[in-house]
């Protein structure tokens, strides 16, 4: 590059039409027009003769040269430069942060007026919606506001399991979430667990079953939880799995479940002695649902959801900022 090219590429950008449109008092004046102004990129094009792709590389020189200084004050909650250090990292749509409370009830009520903007935002009136089971989407769905407009239907995505007096029983869970989105909500009382593979052929097949498999198929979103295969987890905790279950999981190479499908660190589905004995929406099939969100809280979190993440299922993650950092730490 010649000495006259090198200053040209340092100092100015060199419009289409051929006229220099990098000094500094001009591109000073682009900024002012473009920022203070309001004027559109075409709307100064024609007011400086220049071509709109020679404006757009104004604006951009003047963010280099500090000429323009852009800042964003987004209050003691702004987690945005997190949230996107997360889509970044696990090449993620959106992600919606909310704040750590000491009392995990409080965090859940956070999580609940974000899925709350995330589902409004999403599912339109007819549309339906899957659910998982646990925890934190029951908390979720009992803190989440009312939204009759949505008119969004509400499906279970597993078959019955847990007691219903829990709350995080799937059709309770479904239930309280149609009730909030002013939909209904359809029943799965199909168990979820069965006693042998070819039971759960047959019962997956059986005509009785059609109609829940024509919901599942026609999902606008999902919803799902993730837990740990460990004995803090609800599953454990409600009596789902033993902890020789969990142990077995584990030694198969699982790291954590989600909608009872178990994955390993990298993301991958891992077969495992109960897998064929489950009743849920099938991996294959949540895959081509367009909107796949999950909801997590707390560190502890951050270990099972970042295998959950690399799975690529998830479209959408709502979670705290101690859980997000944990995930990037």
């Amino acid at each position: 590059m010649g000495e006259d090219a090198g200053r040209r590429t340092e100092d100015s950008i060199q419009a289409a039409d051929g006229r220099p449109d990098g000094s500094h008092s001009l591109l000073a004046k682009i900024a002012h027009l473009y920022y203070i102004e309001n004027l559109s990129q075409k709307d100064i094009s024609q007011r400086t003769r220049m071509s709109v792709a020679s404006v757009s590389r104004a604006l951009a020189r003047a963010r280099e040269l500090k000429i323009v200084s852009i800042s964003i004050q987004g209050g003691e909650n702004d987690f945005s430069r997190l949230e996107i250090e997360i889509e970044r990292t696990f090449d993620l749509p959106e992600c919606l942060l909310v704040p750590s409370y000491g009392r995990i009830e409080h965090t859940y009520q956070g999580l609940a007026a974000a899925a709350a903007d995330l589902l409004s935002r999403t599912l339109k009136p007819g549309a339906v919606l899957g659910v998982s089971w646990g925890d934190t989407l029951r908390s979720v769905g009992e803190s989440l506001p009312r939204m009759p407009s949505v008119r969004a239907d509400v499906i279970p995505i597993i078959g019955a399991l847990g007691w219903i007096e829990t709350g995080i029983y799937p059709n309770s869970i479904a239930r309280t979430f149609a009730q909030k989105l002013g939909g209904s909500s359809y029943l799965v009382n199909t168990p979820a667990f069965v006693d042998d593979p070819e039971t759960r052929k047959a019962l997956m097949e059986d005509s009785n079953f059609r109609p829940v498999r024509d919901i599942w198929s026609r999902l606008d979103m999902a919803f799902l939880g993730v837990s740990a295969l460990t004995v803090d987890s609800s599953m454990y905790r409600s009596g789902i799995f033993t902890e020789p279950d969990l142990e077995g999981m584990r030694t198969a190479g699982g790291e954590c479940i989600s909608n009872f499908v178990v994955f390993d660190g990298r993301g991958r589905m891992v077969p495992t002695s109960v897998s064929d004995r489950m009743v849920y929406l099938p991996l294959e099939d949540l895959r081509r649902v367009r909107t796949v969100a999950i909801a997590a809280a707390g560190a502890a979190k951050a270990e099972p959801l970042r295998a959950m993440l690399r799975s690529g299922i998830c479209s959408a993650l709502v979670t705290d900022a101690d859980c997000a950092r944990a995930l990037l730490g």
